[in-house]
């Protein structure tokens, strides 16, 4: 596949089901350690009795309304991230490379509760997220060799608006959320919106931080009537239909569950007496899955994705968004989702505080 082209339709849908349903492979080579096969050497987590801000999981997201839109993106770029974030901390005991040149945006309403008996009782949040999705293979050494062990998706920057869901999904997962604010669509179906983020117009010794206006969404054109599905089962066979196709993905891409795709995150926490180093750092793979899938369809008309220029963050010069002069690019396809799904526990595939 070329670097330019686009991410093969009927993979696309395959890779979207695993934002919102994947689940951790049991089997996996590259899972060498359980959720809890260390939860009993480790100190309990010391809180206030109530577990917030940062509540205990596993964690159920209610109530989700989520736009996709795909985008094109400049594959060296995604592989230099994948480098960065995730293949060169570990020393590439686990390997991540973009398994195309695309990165997908999700705009996001719902309902936070913890599944924890005790959280659980204590009452729920509200949550708006913008979110960027990069889509990897997870390549693992068996007997010495390279070999393709499953996919994942690697987020590299999330906005969102709730100070409980920055503080737990940076601490217990490594989600690098930043804190923002929205202009919210009417209908989820028709996702206009703006989102701003606390950022820096310029960098320098006198630049001042605060929220600045960041990305717009609007749409041109009306486009053909679309149809909603009522079933994941009729969300998956119809979305084939109407954003996938096109080249055939590999046959062990294929042949993989679209319902077994995990989440990868660089955890990290600077060292109080050098905050040059990390005090712990690790890579964990955690799984979301679907639990009620109430309707969904592709987006009608086309989106236009405008990113005001700011310094940091830097996101689109990172992902190698091909932005026009004004900031701009159009979304290749979209769709809209509303359903419930919950978070699980991770796994931790390498850390630096091994044996330590």
């Amino acid at each position: 596949m070329s670097e330019k082209s686009p991410l093969p339709r009927r993979l696309f849908l395959q890779l979207l089901g695993g934002v919102v349903g994947g689940a951790a492979l049991g089997s996996s080579a590259c899972q060498s350690r359980a959720p809890h096969e260390t939860g009993a050497a480790l100190p309990l987590y010391v809180d206030d009795g109530t577990g917030w801000p940062v509540y205990r999981g596993p964690y159920l997201q209610r109530n989700a309304h989520i736009a996709a839109f795909l985008l094109p993106a400049d594959g060296r770029k995604l592989a230099q991230m994948c480098d960065r974030y995730l293949n060169d901390p570990a020393n590439r005991a686990v390997e991540y490379a973009p398994l195309v040149p695309n990165v997908f945006v999700l705009y996001a309403e719902m309902s936070i509760a913890s599944l924890d008996a005790r959280d659980q009782a204590l009452g729920w949040t509200r949550e708006t997220e913008l979110s960027f999705w990069v889509p990897t293979v997870a390549r693992a050494s068996v007997g010495g060799l390279l070999v393709t062990d499953h996919l994942a998706w690697f987020l590299p920057a999330l906005v969102v608006d709730n100070p409980y869901a920055i503080a737990t999904g940076r601490e217990v997962f490594g989600f690098p959320k930043l804190f923002g604010q929205f202009e919210k669509p009417a209908d989820i179906r028709r996702p206009e919106f703006d989102a701003s983020v606390w950022g820096f117009e310029r960098l320098g010794p006198d630049a001042e931080g605060g929220m600045r206006p960041w990305l717009d969404v609007r749409r041109t054109g009306d486009g053909e009537a679309a149809r909603t599905w009522s079933s994941w089962d009729e969300a998956w066979a119809e979305g084939i239909d109407l954003l996938l196709g096109g080249t055939e993905p590999s046959a062990r891409v294929l042949a993989m569950d679209e319902m077994d795709v995990p989440l990868v995150f660089l955890k990290q926490f600077r060292d109080a007496s050098d905050t040059q180093r990390a005090c712990y750092q690790a890579l964990v793979e955690a799984p979301a899955r679907v639990q009620q899938f109430y309707n969904g369809g592709p987006l009608e008309g086309t989106y236009h994705l405008t990113f005001h220029a700011l310094e940091s963050p830097a996101l689109p010069q990172m992902l190698g968004l091909p932005l026009d002069a004004s900031g701009a690019l159009q979304a290749i396809t979209g769709l809209w989702v509303h359903l419930d799904f919950t978070l699980e526990a991770g796994t931790e595939l390498w850390s630096a505080n091994a044996g330590a």
